[in-house]
């Protein structure tokens, strides 16, 4: 994914109030038992998989990866890993 793409991804992003994304994350508990990624990650990295084409875990892994100078632009700790215990 290049530059641009990045930056459309974080223009995407900014559109999702992240006060009302994090409230729904507290009532719903949907960070409650995870122990990789949370909830935020798994939406950038869903946006990120529609925006690139990716068609598998590992194409997302590694394409976020190569973006590891924006992650925290992106508002993420971590990228998610092609793991197997992860598939």
């Amino acid at each position: 994914m290049s530059h641009t793409n990045i930056s459309l991804l974080s223009q995407i992003l900014a559109l999702v109030n992240r006060n009302i994304f994090e409230k729904t994350v507290k009532n719903h508990e949907s960070d409650k038992h995870s122990k990789g990624i949370n909830t935020w990650t798994h939406l950038v990295s869903m946006i990120f998989m529609q925006l690139s084409g990716s068609e598998s875990i590992r194409d997302v892994a590694t394409g976020i990866l190569s973006a590891t100078g924006n992650l925290n632009h992106l508002g993420i700790k971590r990228a998610p890993q092609n793991h197997p215990s992860v598939i």
